[in-house]
């Protein structure tokens, strides 16, 4: 097991510098996670910067909690995290990012509209906005359960958005679609009405 959870480490670092040079991350911002048995995960940890992470600096915790292995603190959203590994037994990897498209929507509250066939195939149709909740609070995870119903992520009212997966690939890829969805929608509205799928 201590080897599959070194790959997981490893992965998560992977995955996490690949964020921050897209700009799904920026600084600290931003947390990654993936469920290795029932009630535990690894997570990134709180105030390191993803170009500095290294494997060992992944926190091994239960939902509860309780960290079980390493020497940083888990993200401070880690309570987020757990309450999706509990409504949604399928999802076994989360991904919080401050992508800037999507988490304008967040701001204005509004949903992204599914103007791409991706919207459709990866990420289930519109991306809803979960109500507000303040950052660090189980009511970020709370809030967010309804608005992942059906779908591969939503966004955070005034926050950031928050993809889910099978794994951290899934998880990763779903993120990037809902920011390029977000963009390419505000860029359509820039030049007249954009046409949702739903509409056609």
């Amino acid at each position: 097991m201590e080897q599959n959870l070194d790959i997981l480490r490893q992965e998560i670092v992977d995955k996490s510098l690949e964020a921050f040079r897209e700009g799904l991350f920026s600084g600290t911002s931003g947390n990654m996670s993936c469920r290795v048995a029932p009630d535990e995960m690894l997570i990134t940890p709180t105030s390191v910067r993803y170009d500095m992470l290294r494997a060992q600096d992944i926190v091994r915790m239960k939902l509860d909690g309780t960290v079980l292995e390493g020497k940083l603190q888990p993200s401070s959203e880690w309570r987020m995290h757990a309450a999706v590994y509990k409504a949604y037994g399928e999802t076994n990897a989360v991904f919080h990012t401050h992508s800037p498209y999507a988490t304008a929507f967040a701001v204005v509250r509004k949903s992204i509209p599914a103007v791409l066939i991706e919207s459709c195939i990866f990420l289930g149709g519109d991306i809803r906005c979960a109500d507000y909740a303040a950052p660090g609070t189980e009511a970020v995870g709370t809030n967010a359960i309804p608005a992942l119903k059906d779908r591969g992520g939503c966004t955070l009212a005034n926050h950031g958005v928050l993809a889910v997966g099978k794994d951290l690939a899934q998880a990763y890829l779903r993120a990037e679609y809902i920011e390029d969805v977000a963009r390419i929608y505000t860029y359509a509205k820039s030049i007249g009405t954009p046409v949702t799928l739903d509409t056609l």
